[in-house]
């Protein structure tokens, strides 16, 4: 290819593009298939990973200056937006502090969800039934996830990770809502923006109980005809909604109705396309999207998120607002809470926290120990506090969602904080 060129890692140096590794790019923390090195950070680690490269001379850019690189070594993740977008500052995404440690927050965060899928599934039963719809209780459930993830987003996020295949459809509704709260805080969304955010995500699949069973729970390739059949839940679930009990906001209405559109046109029900679609619609198609793709469902196993994250940057542009992608990937990090990772310790863990300060560093829940044995008693640790002296704790690699046989699930369901961070042997 004209302009590409391999290197040795050694001559990289800033502003070079990166358009191929010498390993498959999901055997490295990089979630973007080419990127321009703009940290001392980036250079580090694609030394650690890989001996050489091919490098793009086309695309190769002028070095920022000096306040530009600080910000972004700070934030490396917030590059390919603030790159390409002149977006406001860093501080201007994910800046919300946290009132409540996550210790603090996940108790109550685990009342929360565990209400929210009585809630869930009693509404569900009631549109199977024909009753009308209380949109009042699913308001006042939004509500307090709301201030869940406005407290701690970490807590309603690691809950998110308990997930059946055989109770996927509500926990697939609880789950699309946090992960769309959580994205509309970190763009900054204000608080009642985020509450019709909230239960239109949570609320985006009710036309699915209007489905015949036979195709919702088809485990084989669809029809034809059973696609077309699926394809009318959007406008099934707007019908429901006009007729529920309340006022339904207009915005909850148009998530449910245009959560399937594509950026490029081709969804469904109307086909529309771009701006056109509505930001809130939007940002729950990518939470819906990645929450599916990290379930485990009855016709296939879940993926990492980490690989998700790869397939969906592949689909800018087609499926997804390429901006809008940019900055849900940002939100996420590099690292995302439920990924299965090992630490250069040669200990495998499960991250627990989105470290907003420090995309490499985030707490982790160490499960097997250096010779791959199970820890008796899964121990927290946060990698920010091991630094300093000696040889630093850092992750190393992230690992397939079926690595070792981890039951992600059992993990989270059985976890108890510790008072103190535990050190790692």
């Amino acid at each position: 290819m004209a302009g590409q060129r391999r290197i040795m890692v050694d001559e990289l140096r800033l502003g070079m593009y990166v358009s191929e590794l010498d390993r498959p790019w999901l055997e490295t923390p990089f979630l973007f298939q080419g990127f321009p090195v703009l940290t001392m950070q980036e250079l580090e680690q694609l030394r650690e990973y890989c001996n050489y490269v091919y490098i793009d001379d086309n695309l190769t850019t002028a070095i920022a200056p000096a306040s530009t690189r600080h910000e972004l070594e700070e934030h490396p993740v917030a590059r390919f937006t603030t790159r390409k977008m002149n977006k406001p500052t860093r501080l201007a995404r994910g800046s919300r502090q946290h009132p409540r440690e996550f210790t603090d927050e996940l108790p109550k965060a685990r009342d929360l969800y565990q209400y929210s899928h009585s809630f869930i599934d009693g509404l569900f039963e009631d549109i199977r039934e024909n009753r009308s719809v209380d949109v009042e209780q699913a308001r006042e459930l939004t509500n307090q996830t709301v201030e869940s993830v406005l407290a701690n987003e970490n807590a309603m996020l690691w809950l998110a990770q308990l997930k059946r295949k055989d109770e996927y459809t509500s926990q697939h509704s609880i789950n699309v809502s946090t992960v769309a709260i959580m994205f509309g805080s970190y763009l900054g969304l204000g608080e009642g923006e985020l509450q019709m955010l909230g239960m239109g995500a949570l609320l985006h699949d009710i036309g699915k109980m209007r489905i015949p069973l036979e195709v919702l729970n088809q485990t084989q390739r669809l029809s034809p005809e059973e696609i077309s059949i699926m394809r009318q839940h959007p406008e099934l679930g707007v019908a429901i909604l006009d007729e529920a009990k309340g006022k339904v906001p207009p915005q909850v209405r148009a998530v449910v109705h245009a959560h399937h559109e594509r950026y490029d046109g081709k969804g469904y029900p109307r086909g529309i396309k771009g701006a056109a679609i509505g930001k809130l619609p939007m940002i729950v198609t990518l939470a819906d999207v990645y929450d599916a793709m990290t379930s485990d469902r009855v016709y296939r196993k879940r993926l990492s998120p980490h690989e998700v994250l790869n397939m969906m940057y592949s689909w800018g542009g087609s499926v997804f607002s390429p901006e809008l992608l940019e900055e849900f990937i940002g939100c996420l990090g590099i690292y995302p809470v439920g990924s299965i990772v090992e630490l250069n310790s040669g200990e495998v863990a499960l991250v627990m926290t989105i470290n907003r300060e420090r995309h490499l560093l985030p707490q982790v829940l160490l499960v097997l120990d250096r010779d791959k044995r199970r820890y008796s008693q899964p121990k927290q640790l946060n990698l920010e506090l091991f630094q300093h002296g000696g040889e630093r704790l850092q992750i190393s690699r992230i690992l397939p969602s079926d690595a070792y046989d981890i039951d992600v699930r059992q993990i989270v369901m059985n976890f108890q904080p510790e008072a103190e961070t535990a050190e790692s042997e």
